[in-house]
């Protein structure tokens, strides 16, 4: 009966990752199931974060404390180190891994890597006060994690081409295809009271001269630096985007106007500070031409109010570099 259980319990979890469609999703599945199958210890799971060596737990169950580190490196475990199961019967005798608290120390434990296709996906930890009970969970505990770490491995494949079909290879900004996509979609969620929504459009002025002056590559990072200097400088409710070739667009939801021109006349004035450093060497430094218009002003759809600002910015290229120029008014400044 029990067996049976754990059987429906296990094959519930696998439905529920399958189900998922990221890995922030997957982890709230995880910790009531888990509480479930292993309802006798206490344990947690825990992932590695990205582009670091460390380990944090996304989900804990059990009646006792947490007996490991919340966040880890993988030096401190010996199961991710042998690449194997790793379980210790007797803590106060065995090898023990370095996560593991001394202050409460349980009386088994067993960290099961989670690792798929080679790469190390995270690792399941469970402890127990009373001898006996994690070796009868060993099993199910294999099993739970490789079926975690391949659901994981595939959320993150997913994520991971996701990512190549919306964002721009070079800058990792969003293309023009999502932009379009995400603007139309603001604006019908505005409806029927129409909130402000701004666009600002720019390019980077006589960026081929720059690319003939420096080269290629130079041309390269410096595309690669303004998009980083991009994400770092706009809020979390805007997006910015690679629009085409030297153009790049913002939109600014629930921003006016007025906002809309002093975010773009700062942009300007930040962007000419920037210092961009190829080979050791500080490049000259770039400016850009700004269009700016905003819904519902310039137009009543995504694809009129970018019209606007592409009539703005022609305007500001024609008048010479390093201009804005507001769709309404078709004035420049600076």
């Amino acid at each position: 009966m029990q067996t049976n259980l754990k059987i429906e319990l296990l094959e519930q979890l696998i439905d529920s990752l399958q189900a998922c469609f990221s890995a922030e999703e997957a982890y709230t599945v995880i910790e009531p199931l888990m509480q479930q199958l292993f309802p006798d210890v206490a344990g947690a799971i825990y992932v590695v974060t990205p582009f670091t060596n460390q380990l944090q737990a996304i989900a804990t169950w059990g009646s006792i404390p947490l007996t490991s580190d919340r966040i880890f490196t993988n030096h401190e475990c010996l199961a991710l180190q042998r690449k194997k199961i790793h379980l210790v019967e007797d803590t106060h005798h065995g090898l023990r891994c370095q996560h593991i608290r001394s202050n409460f120390l349980p009386v088994e434990t067993c960290c099961v890597p989670m690792t798929v296709h080679g790469d190390t996906l995270g690792v399941l930890y469970v402890s127990s006060l009373h001898r006996g009970q994690i070796s009868v969970a060993e099993q199910l505990a294999v099993s739970v994690a490789k079926h975690i770490g391949l659901a994981l491995a595939n959320l993150r494949l997913r994520d991971t081409l996701n990512n190549q079909s919306f964002r721009d290879p070079l800058t990792k900004l969003y293309n023009r295809r999502y932009l379009e996509e995400c603007l139309e979609r603001e604006i019908r969620r505005s409806e029927p009271d129409p909130q402000p929504l701004g666009i600002i459009l720019f390019n980077v002025n006589r960026l081929q001269d720059f690319i003939n002056t420096y080269g290629q590559a130079a041309g390269d990072l410096l595309l690669r630096e303004l998009g980083l200097f991009l994400l770092n400088r706009i809020r979390p409710s805007d997006l910015a985007c690679r629009y085409r070739g030297d153009e790049f667009l913002i939109m600014l939801p629930e921003t006016s106007l007025e906002a809309t021109q002093a975010q773009a006349e700062l942009l300007r004035q930040s962007i000419k500070q920037m210092d961009v450093v190829y080979k050791d060497y500080i490049l000259d430094s770039i400016t850009i031409s700004c269009g700016v218009a905003s819904y519902p002003e310039h137009g009543r759809t995504g694809k009129s109010v970018i019209e606007a600002a592409k009539v703005a910015l022609n305007c500001a290229n024609e008048q010479g570099s390093n201009r804005l120029v507001t769709a309404s008014v078709l004035e420049p400044v600076g």
